[in-house]
């Protein structure tokens, strides 16, 4: 079962969303173009990223770098999770930072992801929350000058894992390539690579085979597409898709919503859910 968005909003280069993932939930590998921020207000989810397992419970954040593959499962003994997650451009936390002299350049910082105890970064969270659901601009970007701030404290120098040189000229061919799935023929060839090789260094490195890792590329591009108004149908037919169903069940397992309420972001409240 796939968690529930609740909630939309879009504010220049920064969404924000309300999600519900019932006990036996779950998001599948994926992976996000934004930095992904989220304040736990229910629930236990248990997260995959970095080879690691970690476990979030009420009160704690999560942290995501930009195309980080991630996944997670609801703990089923529990309540149903609640969280609120905030997806910013790169350009947009960039831009916040150097405007308040936080950083002195224009490259995406490398943050430290994973889950956390931090209840200073937990209250902006809601505070921006609460601050969409008022209408309040101001309120807004007062509370996102400060998660700025606080998740530029969580900044980690980036490591450059052996191996990632050798699959830098697999990817960007693949984000050249997002209007069809691309096969491990071509993959392994642009690589250099046999297809054993390219599929392990993909597993080890990325998290996800060159096959899933590509599916993410073309829902990224997806919902930037969507956000720009073009129709669903037309997103779905230009990345290739098999028919627009295809299209929208993929995209409904990363984001927890459909195509088409995502391109238009509204207050979706579900019945039943705490305030």
């Amino acid at each position: 079962m796939t968690p529930e968005m609740g909630e939309f909003y879009r504010s220049g280069g920064i969404e924000l969303a309300r999600i519900c993932a019932s006990s036996d939930a779950s998001f599948p590998p994926h992976t996000h173009a934004e930095y992904v921020v989220s304040a736990n207000l229910s629930g236990c989810e248990d997260i995959y990223v970095d080879g690691k397992k970690l476990r979030a419970t009420e009160g704690m954040v999560t942290i995501y770098n930009p195309e980080a593959v991630q996944s997670s499962a609801f703990d089923s003994s529990g309540v149903d999770a609640e969280f609120i997650s905030l997806y910013i451009e790169s350009d947009e936390l960039v831009g916040m930072g150097q405007a308040n002299g936080w950083l002195s350049h224009s490259t995406a910082p490398e943050l430290s992801q994973g889950a956390f105890t931090n209840p200073a970064l937990y209250q902006l969270i809601l505070a921006a929350y609460q601050a969409k659901r008022d209408n309040c601009e101001a309120d807004f970007e007062t509370a996102m000058i400060e998660i700025t701030a606080a998740l530029l404290t969580h900044r980690d120098h980036a490591i450059d894992k052996p191996g990632r040189r050798e699959l830098a000229p697999v990817i960007e061919y693949m984000r050249t390539q997002l209007c069809a799935p691309v096969t491990l023929d071509v993959l392994s060839a642009v690589g250099n690579v046999n297809k054993y090789h390219l599929i392990r260094s993909f597993k080890s490195l990325v998290g996800v085979t060159p096959a899933r890792y590509h599916m993410q590329l073309r829902l990224i591009e997806a919902r930037s597409q969507l956000r720009r108004g073009v129709e669903v149908q037309d997103v779905a037919f230009e990345l290739g898709f098999y028919d627009q169903s295809h299209f929208i069940n993929a995209f409904r397992k990363v984001l927890g919503v459909s195509p088409l309420r995502f391109a238009k972001p509204q207050r979706l409240v579900r019945p039943g859910a705490r305030e």
